[in-house]
């Protein structure tokens, strides 16, 4: 794992994916989660791809895992996230890179077609489109500014639970959503693994800017999706209009999931691989 500093001084928490076979052969590969999680979340992804010849990095945002807790809450906003990630690529001097980002880190993805296009080698949005309800949001807000600290592990378990009732996991995939999110301190208590404040930046009126033409931006770019066939976040009828403004779209429906997938499902695993060896 390496430290990366920002350019206002927080400092950025990113876990580095090798091969043992030697140099990576394959495009750079960045992982970015969602609003509230880690780069935990990669942990079985990750390794996978880098044994594939792939350089891969995973990235706990500002406020998250064990990244700073920024100073002031207004720098919980996409653009010091996507200032962030342009810090974090010039430490690692990664100049192409495939983006595999879920929910906020989709948007972020898109984010990153508009502020810096030449980076991008290829994009991997999981369940998150232009199309972003603003009762979805209120409600993520909502959860997030409500940070519990919770007495054991089967207690925050059953708050993931409540939180994503269609993720429809099992009993592994509940306990690796969990950790993804929440930590052990140490008096066995489990507490959540991100700052509360960063809720603030999403309650504002101008939270939610028009994202087609972000999304728009991602037309030159080789790009696939993810959508959890249950989704609350991204409807089937967006999905289809994001097909219609990036014809070259690959398009995947998870079965029996809903916001978001994990990318350990093996449709999802084998979308990815073949996504990634058309872009050799």
């Amino acid at each position: 794992m390496s430290y990366v500093t920002a350019r206002d001084g927080t400092r950025l928490h990113v876990v580095e994916y090798r091969s043992r076979a030697g140099a990576p052969k394959r495009p750079a590969i960045l992982c970015l989660s969602g609003v509230t999680r880690t780069s935990r979340d990669f942990s079985r992804l990750a390794p996978d791809l880098a044994e594939t010849g792939h350089r891969v990095l995973a990235l706990d945002y500002r406020g998250r895992g064990q990244s700073d807790r920024a100073l002031e809450s207004d720098s919980y906003a996409p653009t010091m996230y996507l200032d962030d990630i342009r810090q974090v690529l010039f430490a690692f001097n990664i100049h192409k890179v495939v983006v595999i980002g879920t929910s906020l880190g989709g948007f972020l993805t898109m984010g990153m077609a508009v502020a810096m296009p030449t980076v991008l080698a290829g994009a991997v949005l999981n369940d998150c489109g232009p199309d972003l309800p603003k009762d979805g949001v209120a409600r993520i807000a909502d959860y997030i500014a409500d940070a519990r600290t919770y007495p054991d592990w089967s207690t925050a378990i059953d708050a993931v639970k409540a939180m994503l009732p269609d993720l429809n996991l099992d009993e592994d995939g509940w306990r690796l959503a969990a950790e993804g999110c929440f930590h052990e301190e140490a008096d066995g208590t489990i507490r959540a693994d991100w700052d509360p404040r960063i809720a603030a930046p999403m309650r504002r009126p101008a939270a939610l800017p028009d994202l087609w033409p972000m999304f728009k931006a991602l037309r030159p770019i080789p790009c696939l999706a993810f959508r959890g066939e249950l989704s609350s976040l991204l409807s089937e009828d967006c999905f289809r209009k994001m097909k219609d403004a990036h014809p070259g779209l690959r398009q995947t429906v998870i079965a029996n999931r809903g916001h978001a997938p994990t990318l350990d499902e093996p449709e999802a695993r084998s979308a990815i691989h073949a996504f990634l060896a058309s872009l050799s």
